[in-house]
């Protein structure tokens, strides 16, 4: 069986690439915009770990949503 390898970002990582606040990461997280899993024993203050394929996915759709052209 093949090792899959899954790469995760920070809420600050993906925030830098999202182009917004790590707090609107946590919001999209809370919406279901993007996957979040809690890492780490410190309750609330745990970090978030993010899978590096939903933020291009998220990315991806942004794009093809904004490349959509209505026609009047």
């Amino acid at each position: 069986m093949q090792d899959i390898k899954r790469e995760y970002l920070t809420s600050k990582e993906a925030a830098e690439i999202l182009k917004v606040t790590p707090a609107t990461v946590m919001n999209m997280i809370r919406r279901g915009q993007l996957r979040g899993k809690k890492v780490g024993t410190g309750g609330v203050s745990s970090p978030w770990r993010i899978p590096k394929e939903d933020i291009t996915e998220y990315v991806e759709s942004v794009e093809e949503r904004s490349s959509v052209k209505v026609s009047t």
